[in-house]
């Protein structure tokens, strides 16, 4: 009996002792299954590119470095003695928008101008007449604007790289004049030592430029971009539309150089 009993106490302890250790198993394959956490990895910690919109306008101002080494060499020191500051203060404006298609994409459109004289020369005619004489540069172009935000987890600072493709002209405005008495049209039908004479030539633009942006609030933008300012520069023509023969003296002179600007921009900036 005695036996009996030890072994129902046995077989009882041991089917316990299965049941058990099957429950753990099943708990630890239950733990093991990681089909449910794979899913959450793939919603959680997946990292993707951020993505910005922006679209805005503002005003532009510039200082573009030119290289004036032909044109003080062949029109500014023959003209007044002396050479025309390496320099152009420019201004201008411009809008964009992001563009649904394309991820950070951004469009837009600007226009810049800018001047750079000097009215420091005199010239005596004739033995009697004293005339003053300026000489300006200026530039201006229009341009389609086209840039790509990186996708850069930086808040609201932006690097933007882009280019700016567009069409404009440099003008060289001659001037040799002084204050007359009074308005008098008969003075074209005769020589007169009062003589302004402006050259043209129309060019196109390439400009590639990095861009810094910075947003603090989401209608406020400042940028500060650097670039260069590629001309391919055409012919030239003197007052509006008369032709000239040789004009090899303005064959260097043209609208590249180094640019650097500072924008202020409102709009919706996320």
């Amino acid at each position: 009996m005695n036996l009996t009993r030890r072994s129902n106490f046995l077989t009882i302890a041991l089917f316990l002792f299965a049941f058990i250790s099957l429950g753990r198993t099943a708990h630890a394959q239950i733990q093991q299954d990681t089909t449910h956490w794979n899913d959450e990895d793939i919603y959680t910690e997946e990292k993707t590119s951020p993505s910005f919109f922006s679209v805005g306008g503002g005003a532009i101002g510039a200082y573009f470095k030119p290289n004036f080494t032909s044109f003080n060499a062949n029109v500014v020191q023959p003209f007044v003695g002396q050479n025309i500051s390496e320099h152009v203060w420019m201004i201008g404006g411009q809008g964009f928008i992001t563009i649904p298609w394309v991820k950070n994409l951004r469009l837009g459109g600007m226009g810049m101008s800018g001047s750079s004289d000097c009215g420091c020369g005199t010239a005596v005619i004739d033995s009697v007449n004293t005339v003053g004489r300026l000489v300006d540069y200026e530039i201006g172009y229009g341009a389609l604007t086209i840039d790509y935000v990186l996708p850069l987890r930086t808040g609201r600072f932006h690097i933007v790289p882009g280019i700016a493709l567009g069409y404009g002209s440099v003008n060289l405005y001659l001037q040799q004049a002084a204050n007359r008495i009074s308005f008098d049209v008969n003075e074209f039908n005769h020589n007169s030592p009062y003589i302004t004479h402006t050259y043209t030539s129309h060019f196109f633009l390439y400009m590639p430029q990095l861009q810094f942006e910075y947003a603090p609030l989401g209608y406020l933008m400042f940028r500060l971009t650097a670039g260069y300012q590629g001309t391919s520069m055409g012919t030239w023509t003197v007052d509006r539309s008369v032709g000239l023969g040789d004009t090899s003296p303005l064959g260097s002179i043209n609208g590249s150089g180094f640019i650097a600007s500072l924008g202020l921009f409102l709009g919706l900036f996320q």
